[in-house]
Order: C-alpha cells, then structure tokens, then sequence
C-alpha cells in the first residue's frame, strides 16, 4: 500500500493513509468492503470491528471454513464521518485494488455491499444481485477477474443496523462457499414437453394417480381482460419436484394454440381435483384457470407457509428456492409481463414453466415440515390462510360493479377543477413559463427562491438527502395559506391521486359487465394486514361513489367499530378501555373529554377529531414529537410541543395500563426476538437488536402495533370465510374489502334478510372453538347499504 498516495482528497482528513487487506493470498478467495472504518483507520486491520467479527462468523458456518479469504476493502481510506465513498473515490483506488487481486489470482470474489458492487461490477442494486452468480461486466475484467466468479451481498455494517437482514447475509456466504465447489443447484428439475394429445392424455392419466402434485401457470394478461387479450400460454405440473410436465396453450409455436380451452377442460380437472395441491401464489393460478372454466382449490401455498414463518424474507419462487433449497435461478432473461411474455420463444418459456412447477413441488416438504412444529402458524394456515385465499379468489373474480356513466362524468368534472387549480398556480409562475409541477427540483426553485424574479421566496423548513429544499406534501402543508401553495396541494390531489391513480386507471380495467377487478395480497405486509391496489382510496364521495351495485341489487359496507382500539384493550388488559367497550361507549368521546374536560354533549366534532388522533398515535406509545408531525400530517391538525405533551400525559392518566402494557411488549421482544398475537401470528423484529438505536426503536414500535394490526386483519379474514361459507351467491356476494371494511352485493329484496346476518355472523366469530382464544372485548360490525359506495341507504 501506498501510504503517501494523495490520488484524491481521502489523505487529507484520515489518520491513516491506504489500509490494505489481511489474510492469506493462497486462499483464492477475495472479499471486498466498502472503506475502514474508525476501528480500521486506528489499528490499520480491515474489518477489525463488530462488522469484521459478523463477517468471521459468517465464514465459519458456511463451507468457507478453514479455507480463509484475503479481506479488503475498494477503497483505502476512512472517507470523514464514515460517509459513503463516491466514485472518484473508488476509482481512484482502482490501482491497489488491481495490484491486490494479481496477488490472489482468485477463483472467487464475493463484494458486501452496493459500493463494491458498484466499484467493481459496474452496476447498483445490491438488493436485486445478492445471492446469485454475476456474470462478468467490461469493468470487472479490466480489474483482471475474467474468470472468477463472482457474487455479492449485503455489508455486515448494514446488517448490524438492520438485523433482519442477518440471515440473507449468512446464507449468501453459504451460496458463495456452494458456488465455488460446483455445488450450488439442488435437484434438477427434468421438463418434459407436451406436445400431442396423446402424451397429454398419458400424462394426465399418471398424474391424476399422484397424491401430491404441483402446478403453475404462466398466462397472458387476466380473464377479465377479454378473450382476445387473455390467454393462458402453458402450464406446469409436477408430483415429486423432480420432472416437472409442461402443456404449453396459446403461444406461436404451440400445437394446441386453437383448441387450448378444450384440452384444459377435456385433461386437466381429472389431474387438479381429488388429490392434494401445491402451488405458489395458487390464487393468481386459479384465477387463470377459473378464466378457462377448470376451478379448482389449492391444498398448501408455498408464499402463505413462508410469509406465516417468515414475514421478514422475500417470499418469490426464486428466493425461496434459492435459501431453502440452495438452487440457482433459472428464469435468467426471460420477459414475462404479461404484454410481453408471448416474445419468449417456447422452449424457454416452457423449461422455466416447468422448474416453477418443480421447485413448488420441493419446497413443500421442508415448509411443511417447518409449519409443524410450530402448531399455532399450522393451525393459522389450515383454518385462516387456505380458506382466506380460496374466499378472496372469488372475491377478485366477480370484481366491483362500477357505474360508467357516473365515472366518465366525474373523470370530466374533476378534469376541470384541475384546469382551475392550474390556473390558479400559473398566476404565481409568470418567470417559470415551462415549470413541470412533478418535478422536485423546479417547485423548489419556484416556492423558495427569493433571488430569481417570479419565485415566491418561502422560507424552506426541509431538506433532502442530497441538500436539496424539500417538496413532498407533509412540507408543504406548512406554506398552504399561500394561494400558490394551496392550489399546488390541491392541483397534486385531484390530478395525481384522484385522476391519475384512481378514476383513469379504473376506466380502463372495467371489463365488459363494468366490472372492477381488483387483486389482494395475504402476504403484502410484515404484521398480516391484507393489502391491494384498493387500500388507499381517499374516503371522498365523489371518488368512492363511483363503485356501486347494478339495478336490482343494493351495495353493503359492514365495518368493524373501533376494532384496533379493541384489539390492544384486549391484548393490553386495559380496564378503562374495557369497561368503555363493555357498555358500548366512544371511546373517542371518552379521550375527547379527557382531554378538554368537557363533557360529552358540549364536544366539538374538531376535538373529537383531535381524541382520534390521540388515540391512535399514544395507543402504541408514540412520542409527543412525532406525534405532533402525525396530527398534522394524518389529522390536519397543529399541536404544539406543550399541547402534545399534556395531551400524552392525560392520555395515560385515562387508561394507566397502557405503559405497562408497553414495557411488557419491550422486554418480550428483547428477550425472544419476536411477539406473537392472541390468534398465533408471528412478528419477527431482529430489528430490536439494531446498533442503531433509532432502528431498535421502531422495532419496538412495531412489537406494540403488529399484534394489534395483525389480529384485526385475520379477525375480517375470518369473517369474510365464514360469510363465504353462510351467504346464497344467487342472492348475497362479497365484491371487496377495504381495511376493515367488507362490500357485498346483495339483492335488494333480500336486504333486510342479510344485512342482519352479516352482523351477526362478524361479532360473533367461532374463535374459541378454531384456535384456541376468544376476546375478551366485545366486537361490534356497523352495516350500512345504498346504491353506491359512501353513499348509505340512498
């Protein structure tokens, strides 16, 4: 190392000029970091800290063991604060770097972190790249590694801030040791194609004998497209993971391109009933097939059983093959957006088919496996996740009734007051003719300069990572008594959330009995929330308004009361809280009076607000820092320090159980790791153990809220299952859902017949008897319905 280097400006702040690699050459293996550290730049040892002991131990329990590695970093000095370098940083090093990797000659480089990614790969993205064999760049060749093999994954210094990474980064070094020894697929998966009618009719035959068979279907489009866009391209199957039969349909170069609807009908019913089925996503699988007329239902999910063990983790075929069964991906260049999916030539499209249906087919076991021995996510995934996801794939089939005239109407009327707020601001632009209103940079040039003509001079309260004044909406609120601002605000409302993300999209997805589909996701969030393309619509009329029942029929909304609050007072055993839901009082009204000392009849429906926004930002110990930034952005509300303060204070005056309930959560979650809620949901938060105490924080954060949030979503999950089971489709139907909302269609003869049933159906949930728990807290469904949505009993 050159220890008197000045190729850039690094010398100047560091206390130690060019720290070089340790270990041995004669290992063969490199692996490269970012820059010292502190600890580093100090005794002149790379990874001589906690993140060199993470890397040590990663080494040891991967089949690196013994062999040792040379450790170095691709740049040479501590760059001041421990900053991330910057390219003429790394580059600037490339000459030692070079030098280093002549010295090893290795077989095998593995880079941690997206800075050697980047300064030795060329390209970013360490979250994409991790864990799978890069192919060598222009970049990585001149540095001399032509025939290495290469492989990155995160930095132990990241993985020591977000420890829910720790176990991606020790089975990435597992992979790498796999890599170099040639060891790296698991079982192969032997693709078969169908190409007569006679082989399918042979294979569906043996297929159909099987107790166990996977399937996956890669389609084009989704059946409520229309027939000619839809398609479904080739199906796989597969019942021991190890040959997988792949029937390829509508593409090119497929011989059952004319007649693909009747083989399925005529072959596969007799291979996808009466037998236990595996499949990955099956709902999105079954809605494909549905589209065909074969309907079938799932046994096992592959992303349920691994998001239920595992919320943390990447749930896609490729991960989980990858990090449960060590192979490698197989999908490489393969386009399969549904527009452009029929490009693929067939062979490849159809081998990848087949090792979808392959690797489904063993990850079975080993999720399984895993599922039963922790018997309450068992019971979960037989009782609540199997039957959830065959309810919401009928859900997502009939789709929302939307009524066109009414839609193309508002879509006219909302354009015009978007005409007007444009209007409104170009008033205050004269000296920015061209001003682009989505773009950062010129709304700051425009709301803060005071040195350019036209700009409107505000004083800026925020900026971003790169220096620049802040734009985005919790910033702007502050400004908006200026006309300028407030038309602004009101301009990215209308257009880019009203217009652009809901009534454009939605008059373009109708189908032809205008019809709404909309897709839900079980495994979307961390603490079990159902999540969909629905779950933010603004609480508006003149948006939700739009979605309705066709003549005949009445729209119902039955929504959960309160149902959080009632949550945590269960899981809290706070008495205050209890004994409010016991005998049917607002809890609300009750923290409204609390807080103004006032009583119910002389509340206003601002301080009622106002109790809102205090019970759902203290319930799960929020600060009154934030909370002030949480009342504002969430509730339109301005709370000083003080305010915020007192009002916490009398918050937990009110219901004196809550802290307890919060230390409780906080040494549970330092201790095990993770917390459980009442109906067995796991919440893992390794987080908790961050060396950045921000980050442990808000894994406590989370310890609190998940359990509360997380049973609240299984508790409407399990009444829509239980509705599934209770309504006549001829007369009653579920369309969606919406946090704790549930839509049906029902008849409108039969609603006074429903509408009560409905209810009693969701406060009365078999909770006891399915797993094993019951509320002590009442639980209460409010049932409204009307011809549209928002619009109750008109």
């Amino acid at each position: 190392m050159d220890h008197d280097c000045t190729r850039c400006s690094l010398h100047e702040g560091t206390g130690r000029v060019c720290v070089g690699g340790k270990g041995s050459p004669k290992s063969k293996i490199i692996i490269l970091g970012e820059a010292p550290g502190y600890r580093e730049e100090t005794t002149g040892l790379v990874f001589s800290g906690a993140a060199g002991q993470l890397l040590d131990q990663c080494l040891a329990e991967s089949p690196l063991a013994g062999r040792g590695a040379y450790i170095s970093n691709v740049v040479k000095c501590r760059p001041q604060d421990n900053r991330t370098p910057t390219q003429p940083e790394w580059e600037a090093c490339r000459k030692y770097l070079r030098r280093e990797i002549k010295k090893v000659d290795p077989d095998g480089v593995l880079l941690l972190g997206n800075v050697a990614l980047r300064a030795v790969w060329g390209r970013s993205g360490i979250t994409k790249h991790r864990g799978i064999p890069l192919p060598q760049t222009r970049l990585s060749q001149e540095l001399g590694l032509g025939s290495c093999k290469l492989m990155a994954t995160f930095h132990p210094a990241y993985v020591l801030r977000v420890p829910s990474h720790s176990s991606t980064l020790s089975e990435d070094f597992k992979r790498f040791g796999r890599y170099l020894a040639g060891t790296l697929s698991a079982k192969d998966v032997r693709v078969r194609y169908i190409m007569s009618e006679s082989q399918l009719r042979t294979v569906a035959q043996y297929l159909s004998r099987q107790p166990v068979v996977s399937y996956d279907v890669e389609n084009r489009y989704v059946p409520w497209m229309g027939k000619k866009e839809w398609k479904i391209v080739c199906l796989g199957m597969s019942a021991d993971g190890e040959t997988a039969y792949v029937v390829p349909l509508y593409h090119p170069d497929s011989p059952f391109r004319k007649e693909w609807r009747r083989l399925l009908r005529a072959y596969i019913p007799q291979v996808l009933s009466g037998r236990k089925l595996i499949a990955q996503n099956g709902k999105h699988d079954n809605v494909q097939l549905a589209g065909a007329g074969v309907f079938v239902e799932h046994s096992f999910d592959i992303m349920l059983a691994a998001h239920l063990l595992d919320e943390n983790r990447p749930k896609n075929l490729g991960y989980l093959s990858q990090s449960i069964l060590g192979a490698d991906l197989w999908k490489g260049s393969l386009e399969l957006k549904p527009d452009k999916i029929m490009l693929n030539p067939l062979k490849d499209l159809c081998r990848a088919n087949g090792y979808d249906a392959g690797m489904t087919r063993q990850l079975y076991e080993p999720l399984r496996t895993e599922l039963l021995k922790h018997p309450r996510l068992k019971r979960l995934m037989v009782k609540l996740m199997m039957p959830a996801s065959h309810m919401i794939q009928q859900v997502e089939y009939r789709g929302m009734y939307v009524n066109r005239p009414r839609l193309f109407r508002r879509m006219g009327k909302l354009q015009d007051a978007i005409n007007e707020q444009k209007a409104t601001i170009a008033e205050y632009h004269e000296a920015f003719p061209d001003m682009n209103y989505n773009s950062p940079m010129q709304l700051a040039q425009w709301l803060f300069s005071a040195e350019r003509k036209g700009g409107l001079g505000l004083d800026p309260i925020e900026t971003t990572a790169t220096g620049n004044f802040s734009t985005r909406e919790a910033v702007l609120l502050h400004y908006r008594e200026h006309p300028a601002v407030a038309a602004l605000l009101r301009y990215r409302t209308l257009q880019l959330k009203w217009m652009n993300t809901y009534l454009l999209p939605w008059s373009v997805r109708l189908d032809a009995r205008s019809r709404l589909h909309t897709t839900y996701k079980l495994y979307g969030t961390v603490t079990g929330r159902l999540s969909g393309d629905l779950q933010q619509v603004p609480r508006d009329p003149f948006i939700r308004s739009v979605i309705g029942a066709p003549a005949g029929w009445r729209f119902v909304q039955a929504d959960y009361s309160q149902i959080e609050l009632r949550i945590a007072a269960h899981i809290a055993h706070e008495r205050r809280m209890a004994r409010a839901f016991n005998v049917g009082e607002d809890l609300h009204m009750a923290t409204a009076e609390t807080l103004t000392g006032k009583p119910a009849r002389l509340i206003t429906k601002e301080e009622r607000k106002k109790a809102k926004a205090v019970n759902f930002g203290f319930l799960y110990g929020m600060y009154p820092k934030k909370f002030q930034a949480y009342a504002f952005e969430s509730y339109d509300l301005r709370v000083t320090q003080a305010e915020a303060e007192e009002a916490r204070a009398r918050y937990f005056r009110l219901f004196p159980d809550l802290p307890e309930w919060h230390d409780r959560v906080e040494r549970t979650v330092r201790s095990r790791g993770y917390v459980q809620s009442p109906l067995g949901r796991v919440r893992h938060l390794p987080d908790v153990y961050s060396s950045d105490g921000a980050v442990a924080r808000e894994a406590i954060r989370q310890a609190i809220n998940s359990p509360v949030q997380g049973t609240a979503s299984d508790l409407m999950l399990f009444g829509m299952v239980q509705l599934q089971g209770i309504l006549d489709p001829r007369e009653a139907f579920m369309v969606g859902t919406l946090h704790d909302g549930i839509f049906f269609e029902v008849r409108e003869d039969k609603v006074e017949k429903w509408t009560p049933i409905i209810k009693e159906t969701l406060e009365n949930l078999p909770l006891k008897r399915t797993f094993g728990t019951d509320l002590s807290i009442p639980v209460v469904a409010d049932v409204e319905w009307g011809q549209h949505w928002g619009q109750p009993n008109d």
